[in-house]
């Protein structure tokens, strides 16, 4: 296998360490603050807000290609169906690695009951609230998980996949570092 030092960057993920000077063949790697891996975007200061409303962008975008479909006659539960299918499957990819805050949940929770909305064909002029959305659809095809619902399940299970197996994964999620720390407080450069 040959790894081309031009394709190859450099990201530092370290509040200590703002610079890394590798070389490849004598030649300086780039150093960058975001690259695209597997397709999910990584950031050095090691956030996912930004894929996470990269990822609504995306699963937007995926919803509007539909939306021939979704002003048709079809039944709701076909509607549904293809919107768990194909749009929310674009929005939960990678989403075992996000890290959830109070501000993503709501904007994923906000993009579910916007497209829900919509495939009930309910504006928000007619003033109907969530709770009465997440009833109609329950009412037209039973139960359903919530996509938020979904994500946390995924990044459960996908820790628990990790947290089995000893491998450099699980060291990295846990934190553990071996040796013995040292007595007594931080210091106030450490923290």
């Amino acid at each position: 296998m040959e790894v081309s030092s031009e394709k190859s960057k450099v990201m530092v993920s370290s509040e200590r360490v703002n610079d890394a000077s590798i070389t490849m063949d004598d030649e300086p790697l780039e150093l960058v603050h975001k690259f695209k891996y597997l397709g999910a975007t990584l950031h050095e200061d090691g956030s996912s807000t930004v894929e996470v409303r990269t990822r609504i962008a995306l699963a937007t975008a995926a919803f509007a290609k539909l939306g021939k479909i979704w002003k048709s006659s079809i039944s709701f539960k076909a509607k549904h169906k293809l919107f768990r299918s194909f749009v929310s499957s674009v929005l939960t990819y990678g989403c075992e690695t996000w890290t959830l805050l109070a501000d993503t949940e709501r904007r994923i929770q906000a993009f579910e009951n916007n497209c829900l909305r919509k495939l009930l064909r309910i504006s928000y002029k007619d003033h109907v609230t969530n709770e009465s959305v997440s009833e109609l659809v329950v009412a037209y095809v039973g139960p359903q998980e919530p996509l938020l619902a979904t994500v946390k399940r995924r990044k459960l299970a996908w820790f628990g996949h990790v947290t089995r197996h000893d491998s450099l994964s699980k060291t990295i999620l846990q934190g553990t570092v071996e040796g013995k720390r040292r007595r007594g407080r931080q210091k106030k450069g450490l923290v």
